[in-house]
């Protein structure tokens, strides 16, 4: 089902008036085919003309909003900044959660706020509509005109990953692999071999509810109730796009969407008590997390394991028929999709953009995407993820065999690393799940998970409510 989305101004996910029509792009905004040398490459919008971009001028100023997420890293960065440009006053506005997403809302579309945006997946509900407003700067012509700073040097499906009709609104800063680990016995029981193809992966999912009717679909850490993790979840991994945001179209596969939201219904637990441990106290344990829920068949699969320590106890714990299985599972066109942990963009109202700039290629340098705090803990500057810059995967790697106790020159640590390096850098693409996706999924198709209304009419409403917001 496809709608034709109006052309009206879709600024209104910030929760305020257009901010303004779309940006024809750097130049003379005629957009031209280049060579990908540096590694730019999108397989369907032609890559602008940036032969008469210059970087912007000089000023003595730069504003940064943080949170705590994003302050972690920006701290660091900015220590770097002022070294280089001790002439340029900075300030940083540190703000709560909930109180950041309600600034940002309200200083872009006026044409305030923050010189540089470093933000998470959730600050702005909707990134792809945020997009298409032209309220950020295409930072495809800085890239170009900067010779201190190469694409090249950038895990490629990540980077690119990232362009909306070919330019360079939002740069990622750092990314997750949504990699999943079972086990042969846990497999051989459902009959599924590779489950890396959505409809295998549901099928597993289905008999394995049928040999384990109490189980779950994923490590169940008893702090969130089953139906709200498979949520965003199960969507990562079914690959439903719901809005084609550069072609303005609505469109649903509703099979596979069936599918998804039948998986939800058959795992949802009512009357789930979140938060009691008692009887289950073993849950809290992280071996439970990376292996033992798996071993004791009370999960499917574990979710637990895209990081480094998750990566390698799993695959050192599970043994003989336990043996672990790895796997990422894939979108309907075969490829791999990442998604976007933390992101930066330049307003383009910002009145300080080369400063901006300036500070964004210090958050994708090698000093702070492989950087560590070391007045702490010598915690990575970033909480979760993976660093974008290639060089920068391997080095924290490396660094992560050394400090939990491994042995590069151990054969089997040795292919256990190279088999989560190939994994984290074979990515295709990446993905950043709207909020605004869920919270209509949950106003408009639980009242079938539960039960209470017939698909057809839950999904008329669905899409009814899509097609709304999409034409906003």
């Amino acid at each position: 089902m496809k709608k034709r989305l109006l052309s009206a101004a879709l600024a209104l996910l910030l929760l305020v008036p257009s901010a303004g029509c779309e940006k024809a792009g750097p130049a003379d905004g005629k957009l031209e085919t280049a060579a990908p040398s540096d590694g730019y490459f999108d397989p369907e919008w032609p890559r602008p003309d940036y032969s008469g971009f210059t970087l912007p001028g000089e000023t003595g100023e730069l504003l940064l909003y943080a949170d705590m997420m994003s302050g972690d890293v920006i701290t660091p960065a900015v220590r770097i900044f002022e070294s280089l440009y001790p002439d340029v006053t900075v300030t940083v506005e540190r703000y709560g959660e909930d109180e950041i997403k309600e600034r940002i809302r309200a200083d872009l579309p006026a044409g305030k706020g923050p010189d540089l945006l470093v933000f998470g997946e959730t600050t702005i509900p909707d990134v792809y509509k945020t997009e298409s407003t032209g309220i950020f700067e295409d930072l495809g012509g800085y890239f170009d005109a900067d010779p201190e700073i190469d694409r090249a040097d950038f895990v490629p499906g990540v980077m690119n990953g990232m362009l909306f009709r070919g330019l360079q609104y939002v740069v990622p800063l750092h990314y997750e692999v949504p990699i999943l680990v079972t086990t042969e016995a846990l497999l051989r029981e459902t009959g599924v071999e590779d489950p890396s193809a959505f409809e295998d992966f549901a099928e597993a999912a289905r008999r394995y509810k049928e040999a384990h009717p109490d189980g779950t679909l994923f490590v169940d850490m008893v702090d969130a109730d089953p139906t709200s993790v498979n949520l965003k979840a199960i969507a990562r991994y079914a690959g439903i796009p719901f809005i084609d945001y550069p072609h303005e179209e609505v469109s649903c596969d509703e099979e596979r969407f069936r599918t998804y939201i039948d998986l939800l219904k058959l795992y949802d637990v009512p009357d789930y008590d979140v938060g009691n441990y008692t009887g289950q106290e073993y849950k809290m344990s992280s071996d439970y997390l990376t292996h033992t829920a798996l071993i004791r068949k009370e999960c499917l699969f574990s979710n637990y394991n895209k990081g480094f320590l998750g990566f390698f106890t799993s695959h050192k714990k599970l043994r003989g028929e336990d043996a672990a299985v790895t796997f990422v599972p894939r979108d309907p066109d075969g490829s791999v999709m990442a998604e976007i942990v933390l992101m930066a963009s330049i307003p383009e109202a910002s009145k300080n953009k080369l400063n901006a700039w300036r500070l964004l290629k210090i958050l994708l340098s090698d000093e702070i995407q492989a950087g560590r705090d070391e007045s702490g803990h010598n915690q990575s500057y970033f909480w979760v993820g993976l660093p974008v810059r290639e060089s920068s995967i391997r080095k924290e790697a490396e660094y992560n065999v050394e400090h939990w106790g491994y042995d590069l020159e151990d054969e089997e640590d040795r292919a256990i690393f190279q088999h989560y390096v190939d994994l984290c850098t074979s990515v295709d693409g990446v993905r950043v799940l709207p909020n605004v996706w869920f919270r209509y999924i949950r106003l408009e198709m639980f009242p079938y998970v539960y039960g209470e209304k017939p698909w057809d009419d839950c999904y008329k409403r669905f899409m009814n409510t899509l097609e709304l917001y999409a034409s906003e």
